[in-house]
Parts: structure tokens; C-alpha cells; sequence
């Protein structure tokens, strides 16, 4: 999932600058997400409604710079209880990063993060998983991407993929994603 991507940040539609592989190749399959919705027109409550699959009316989360309530079914404690691996890089704004918080990535089901609670700039300060902050040197969105993608690569080499699942494409994925 990605952040503000607008319908002409792809490859597939003319974007020349950015490099959108998986989307080019779902696209040119029949696959294309032409229409984009948000629960709010807001960070916060969209960000919750992401993670509980409910409208911010419904939890309250009305603003930007709400929290959501701690005992929120969220899809990372769904996932986490169906045994997958969870995680979360990038900006949080829905309560504290602080592993002592109830709002936190962990308290809400995601096993590792490198995360900031609101917005991050150059050599952002991330907690990961909770810890104390952490000034990481560069540009934010490669530092995550780059966590993340880290965290898919550990993933991948410890999941067991039935056959006839497609093996090639997780490993191809997991371990070539810049071509």
C-alpha cells in the first residue's frame, strides 16, 4: 500500500519517472485500480479505517491527529492470529510508536516497525519497534522502503509455499525488486 500515489504515478500510465513494475505487470494482465477511495479526506481516520476496515465514525477518529481506540479489532492482530508476519515502515498518526503505548504497531498486531508517530523529513528520527527514536541519515521514504523491503526478504526465506503456489514469484519478488 502506498501513500498519496495519485492515478498517474504509474509506469502503466505514462509516468516516466517512477518505476511500477508489479503495478505495469497487473495492469497489462487486466488487472488496474482506476478508482481510489479514503474513508476520510483526513490522515488519521483513513489510516484507522485501513486498519480496522471500519468508518472513523464508527471508531472515533474524526481528525487529523486522533488516536484510535486501543481495543479496535485492527487487521494486523487478524493477520498476526492467522500466523502471518507483520509489519509496519512509515508514518504511524494513529497514537504514540512508544512500545509502551496501547496504540503502538505492536499493541495493535504488527511485529516489527520502523515507524514515526506524525510526519518525517531528511534523517527523520524512527523508532523501530517501539524502541526509542533513531536518527537515520537520508531521504525518509528510501529509508522505509528500504526497511520494508528488508522485512519482506527475511519473510520470504522462512515461509513455506505449497506447490503449485508459485514459488518463482516470491522469490523474484523478495529478492529482485529493482528490476
Amino acid at each position: 500500500m502506498s501513500d498519496d500515489q495519485g492515478w498517474g504515478d504509474t509506469s502503466y500510465n505514462g509516468r516516466k519517472v517512477l518505476k511500477t513494475p508489479e503495478l505495469d505487470a497487473m495492469a497489462a494482465s487486466g488487472l488496474r485500480f482506476n478508482r481510489f477511495y479514503a474513508a476520510h479526506p483526513q490522515c488519521s481516520p483513513t489510516r484507522g479505517s485501513v486498519l480496522t476496515g471500519r468508518h472513523p465514525n464508527r471508531y472515533g477518529c474524526f481528525q487529523a491527529n486522533m488516536s484510535i481506540r486501543p481495543e479496535e479489532v485492527t487487521i494486523g492482530k487478524v493477520l498476526k492470529t492467522a500466523g502471518y508476519a507483520t509489519g509496519h515502515f512509515g508514518k504511524w498518526h494513529v497514537g504514540p510508536v512508544k512500545a509502551e503505548s496501547p496504540l503502538c504497531p505492536g499493541a495493535l498486531g504488527l511485529d516489527e516497525s520502523l515507524s514515526h508517530d506524525n510526519w518525517f523529513d531528511l534523517d527523520p528520527p524512527l523508532s523501530r519497534s517501539g524502541g526509542p527514536p533513531q536518527t537515520f541519515q537520508g531521504e525518509p521514504c528510501e529509508i522505509v522502503t528500504e526497511a520494508a523491503l528488508e522485512f519482506i526478504r527475511r519473510q520470504a526465506a522462512t515461509i513455506a509455499i505449497p506447490p503449485g503456489v508459485g514459488r518463482h514469484r516470491v522469490a523474484i519478488r523478495a529478492g529482485k525488486e529493482n528490476e
